[in-house]
């Protein structure tokens, strides 16, 4: 479990990020006295000790002991991300997946109740659909992650409203104001998935939010070579979720840890670019002859524009629209791309596409697909680093070519 580094928050957020994990704890001191620039990778599965003291020690959590239970990369990671989402403490995880499944563990058990949002990522909806009943946890989905939706939902054995800040994949924006302060009346968790918006533009915790989690996959890692998951939050709250990846084994490997951070060392300048060329690709879609609508927090037209402005500090870099033809039209323009990718995952310095219904919403019933407005003709696009002009050439060969 990583807490702040102690790196001076008056510094402005992108100094900060160019700067996270530097000063993280190290179990050793460098020769002569000297500290490493770049954090060492402690790729160890445990640790030896000088003396029994030291032994004892471990085994009552003070040092590391094993890679299962800790390691210096992941709490230098999970202090950097701790300190970004301006929360108390954070922990890492195996992956996203395995991030949200913990952090909902953390705050469940048999009989106990979560109002969702339909439309939620396909794999969020199979773990609240299809694995939390057989433990005895149902779930309840309501139409927008406001309060006035949220409210007729709660019952006596609801203990978490579970909500994306920018949601997978209709960009639909989270009113994070109002269902924390509905959360805190009601003496209930509110965890939020951040990852589209990134600690850049949108920190939960800042907003009232229990638990906020990340994909470290996505925009933190930013190079698609790791996998990895974050939840940061209070240091009590977060405390909960430790043993949880511990018996689970959900530790992340000390050099996925390390990639991720030095990824997320250029998450500002990243992100800056794709926001920006997000932009650009969504207003030319919007012009674009087979085009029959674009979702995107950015443009006045999204249903949660106003909202938008007000609870993030950018629209985002993932642009989704709905193509002429349903299915078969949203194929035909998935197989002519040429310069952006066909591939899952998403904020990476590349542009990646997916086909909601059919890939990363596959398994997600056609009647809740329908339900949360994931049409057969959808497409979403994570925009990357590359220029804003390609990318919108390459869409409108594909769209119109």
């Amino acid at each position: 479990m990583g807490s702040h580094p102690k790196s001076p928050t008056s510094f402005r957020r992108s100094t900060r990020i160019a700067h996270a994990g530097l000063d993280a704890p190290s179990p050793e001191t460098g020769e002569r006295g000297a500290r490493p620039h770049a954090p060492p990778i402690y790729q160890t599965s445990g640790y030896e000790y000088p003396d029994a003291r030291q032994a004892e020690e471990a085994a009552e959590g003070q040092r590391y002991i094993y890679s299962r239970y800790a390691s210096p990369n992941e709490d230098a990671l999970a202090g950097a991300v701790a300190q970004l989402e301006g929360a108390e403490a954070a922990v890492v995880f195996a992956s996203g997946m395995g991030a949200i499944a913990a952090a909902l563990e953390s705050r469940l058990g048999a009989g106990d109740h979560v109002v969702s949002v339909h439309g939620l990522y396909g794999g969020t909806h199979e773990l609240l659909v299809g694995l939390l009943p057989r433990f005895g946890v149902t779930t309840t989905f309501v139409d927008a992650a406001t309060a006035d939706a949220v409210a007729p939902a709660i019952r006596p054995e609801t203990k978490v409203v579970y909500v994306e800040a920018i949601s997978n994949p209709l960009l639909r924006v989270a009113d994070l104001d109002g269902l924390s302060a509905l959360c805190r009346d009601r003496g209930v968790a509110l965890l939020v998935d951040a990852t589209f918006a990134t600690p850049l533009l949108c920190r939960p915790i800042e907003r009232g939010a229990t638990l906020s989690i990340h994909s470290g996959t996505k925009y933190l890692g930013g190079h698609g070579d790791a996998i990895c998951g974050v939840v940061s939050g209070g240091r009590a709250d977060v405390a909960r979720l430790v043993p949880l990846r511990k018996m689970h084994g959900a530790s992340l490997d000390p050099f996925a840890a390390w990639l991720v951070l030095r990824g997320l060392r250029t998450m500002g300048l990243r992100v800056e670019r794709q926001v920006s060329s997000a932009a650009t690709v969504a207003r030319a879609l919007v012009r674009m002859a087979g085009v029959e609508r674009v979702w995107y927090p950015g443009l006045e037209s999204h249903p949660d524009h106003a909202l938008a402005t007000r609870v993030l500090d950018g629209p985002g870099a993932m642009v989704s629209f709905e193509v002429a033809g349903g299915l078969d039209g949203a194929r035909r323009v998935y197989d002519r791309l040429r310069l952006v990718s066909r591939a899952a995952s998403l904020g990476e310095i590349t542009s990646l596409m997916t086909h909601p219904a059919r890939f990363s919403h596959l398994r997600v019933d056609a009647e809740s697909r329908r339900r949360a407005g994931i049409a057969d003709g959808l497409l979403r696009l994570s925009v990357g680093i590359e220029d804003a002009d390609d990318l919108v050439e390459d869409l409108r060969q594909a769209i119109t070519g």
